[in-house]
């Protein structure tokens, strides 16, 4: 599971990672997610991914995590476009045990 990797194990990552916490707050990025998406590390920590980093197209994603139950898993596809990115992105969704939200983005071109 996620929740168990330490950054540098995220940072390991071929693809981007984003755990949020209940609030929609990020509490982890890893480097390819900051690299893809502009935004420098600590200037996402504890910014709401929704309303301040996924974009104005973000409201059908954020409902996606809400309706996500501990312990469940799904892949949704979504359109970054606006503030800090402009892509299509397969989204790997899980929520852990701790009600954590991690985030696996992966370019669908990559797909």
């Amino acid at each position: 599971m996620l929740d168990d990797l330490d950054d540098d194990a995220l940072d390991a990552l071929p693809f981007g990672v984003v755990c949020l916490d209940q609030d929609n707050r990020v509490v982890r990025m890893n480097r390819i997610e900051s690299e893809k998406s502009g935004i420098q590390r600590w200037r996402a920590l504890g910014r709401d991914f929704f309303r301040d980093l996924a974009g104005p197209d973000a409201g059908e994603l954020a409902a996606q995590v809400q309706a996500l139950s501990r312990g469940a898993r799904t892949r949704v596809y979504h359109r970054f476009r606006g503030f800090h990115r402009a892509d299509d992105a397969v989204i790997d969704m899980s929520r852990c045990e701790a009600d954590r939200v991690y985030l696996c983005i992966r370019s669908s071109r990559a797909m």
